[in-house]
């Protein structure tokens, strides 16, 4: 029985973690616009869900791709 809870609170866990936004897991975002890269949260984007946004989730391979550092935020 305590077997049984156990497996069941581990999955319940699983779809938790799996039903997270993506958006979360992202740390950077970069304009392919404006050739910027922005932390998620930066006061300048006001769509981050918009198509020229490309996520990162390292500031070097942001840099590595062409973006340079928003400086506003300075990410």
């Amino acid at each position: 029985m305590i077997l049984k809870r156990k497996m069941v609170l581990i999955l319940a866990m699983i779809l938790f973690a799996l039903s997270i936004s993506p958006s979360y897991a992202v740390s950077y975002l970069a304009n392919a616009k404006s050739g910027k890269f922005h932390i998620y949260n930066c006061p300048t984007i006001k769509h981050p869900n918009a198509a020229h946004f490309v996520p990162y989730n390292s500031r070097d391979a942001a840099i590595a791709d062409g973006y340079i550092p928003c400086k506003r935020c300075d990410p």
